[in-house]
C-alpha cells in the first residue's frame, strides 16, 4: 500500500509544482529544455541531494548524470501530460495534494530543533533523575534453578542438601550431552512452584536483587559462574540450589553529561508534540466540528485490502519525500525507507518509454 501511495503523492506534488502560478520558481542554468519542460542546474542537485551520499557518488562523469537527467525529464514529461489530461482534477489527486500539504505543515512546525538548546539544565537534569532506569542499569545475569527449598537451621537442610548433590552430578551429564535437558529437570526436580513450571527461570537479576532474595553468598558464587556452565550446590536463604547461567548483560552506564543534548531534543520534541495537539485542538473547536454517530455507523468497513489508487509509477522517478505524519493523521503518507522505490537513497532505474499515442484516462 506504501509503495502505492507514495508514488501518487509524488505525482500531485509535480503536478501542482508544474504550475507557474502555483509550484515555486525554478533557479539557475537550465540542463534541458523543451516544449512546456525546463530542468534546472538547481533542481538537478536538489533532487541528487535527496539520494545516499553511496549513490550520489555513482553519478560523478557525464554518462551518469546524464541518466540522472533522463530520470527527471520523464518525471517533467508525464507530469506535463497528466496536467493536460486534466488529472490535477482527479479526486484521488487532490486527496494526495492534502494529505502532502498537512505533511509538510506538521514536518514545518517540527522543522526548527534549536529551541532544545534553550530548556534550562535543571529540567533536563529532573528527567533525568526521574527515568535513571533508561541511563544505568547494573550488570545482569541470566539464571535458572533447580530449588531445593529448607529454611537454615531447619530439620529438612541437611536432607535437602543432600538431594541437591545428588541432582547436581545427574544434571551436569545430562547437560554436557544437551544444554536443554536443564529445564525439563527444573520442571521434573525443582521444589520451587513460581519457576518449575517455565524450567526453573528467573530472568535477569543484577547482583543486588540475588542479594535482597537469596543472600550474599550466594549472589557472588552465580556471577562467578561462567556462562552456559552448571553449579555445584549453592546455598541460600530460602535453600538449596542447583543453578545455571545462560548469559549476561553488561553494566549501562550513560551520566547526565553524555545524554544532556539527547535529553534536549526528547523533551523539546514532546514540548512541540503538545503544543501541536493543543493547536490541532484549537481548530477542530473553531471548526465546530459536530459527529453524527448514527451516520458514522452504518459505515461498513471492509477487512480485505482493496486495489491501490494509483499503482506503481514508472521507473526514474525522483524520490524524496518529507518524513512520515504524526500520530492520529491519515495513512498512505509515510516516508519509504532509504534505497526503496520512490524514497530518498532510490536511484533512478531506467524504465520503458510509455507506448506513444496512449489512451488517456
Amino acid at each position: 500500500m506504501i509503495r502505492r501511495i507514495v508514488p501518487l503523492v509524488l505525482a500531485a506534488a509535480a503536478l501542482v509544482a508544474c504550475q507557474p502560478q502555483r509550484g515555486p520558481k525554478k533557479t539557475g542554468p537550465a540542463v534541458a529544455r523543451g516544449d512546456g519542460v525546463v530542468v534546472t542546474a538547481d533542481e538537478f542537485k536538489a533532487r541528487l541531494k535527496e539520494q545516499s551520499p553511496i549513490i550520489r557518488s555513482r553519478f560523478t562523469t557525464l554518462e551518469r548524470k546524464k541518466e540522472f537527467l533522463d530520470g527527471l525529464v520523464r518525471f517533467e514529461v508525464l507530469a506535463a501530460e497528466a496536467e493536460k489530461q486534466g488529472m490535477l482534477n482527479d479526486p484521488e489527486i487532490q486527496v494526495a495534494v492534502r494529505k502532502l500539504m498537512v505533511q509538510k505543515l506538521v514536518q514545518r512546525y517540527f522543522q526548527d530543533a534549536a529551541g532544545a538548546k534553550d530548556l534550562p539544565e535543571a529540567e533536563l537534569r529532573e528527567y533525568y533523575e526521574k527515568n535513571k532506569a533508561e541511563y544505568y542499569r547494573p550488570a545482569r545475569v541470566r539464571l535458572a534453578a533447580i530449588s531445593f527449598l529448607a529454611a537454615p537451621g531447619t530439620p529438612q537442610r541437611a536432607a535437602k542438601a543432600a538431594a541437591a548433590r545428588k541432582a547436581a552430578g545427574d544434571v551436569k551429564a545430562q547437560v554436557a550431552k544437551n544444554p536443554l535437558t536443564f529445564g525439563q529437570l527444573a520442571q521434573k526436580l525443582s521444589e520451587d512452584e513460581a519457576t518449575r513450571g517455565i524450567g526453573g527461570d528467573l530472568g535477569f537479576k543484577s547482583q543486588e536483587d540475588l542479594v535482597k532474595a537469596y543472600g550474599e553468598p550466594f549472589a557472588a558464587a552465580v556471577f562467578a559462574l561462567k556462562d552456559g556452565t552448571v553449579s555445584s550446590p549453592l546455598e541460600s536463604s530460602q535453600g538449596i540450589h542447583v543453578v545455571r547461567v545462560a548469559g549476561r548483560q553488561d553494566e549501562l552506564n550513560r551520566p547526565f553529561e553524555q545524554v544532556k543534548e539527547q535529553l534536549g531534543a526528547k523533551l523539546f520534541r514532546e514540548r512541540k508534540q503538545k503544543e501541536l495537539e493543543s493547536w490541532v485542538k484549537k481548530l477542530k473547536d473553531q471548526a465546530r466540528v459536530q459527529i453524527d454517530d448514527a451516520a458514522l455507523e452504518k459505515i461498513t468497513v471492509e477487512a480485505e485490502a482493496g486495489p491501490g489508487p494509483m499503482g506503481g509509477m514508472p521507473g526514474g522517478m525522483p524520490g524524496g519525500m518529507p518524513g512520515g505524519m504524526p500520530g492520529g493523521m491519515p495513512g498512505g503518507m509515510r516516508m519509504m525507507p532509504p534505497g526503496q522505490p520512490g524514497g530518498p537513497g532510490a536511484p533512478p532505474p531506467p524504465a520503458p518509454t510509455p507506448a506513444p499515442g496512449a489512451p488517456k484516462r
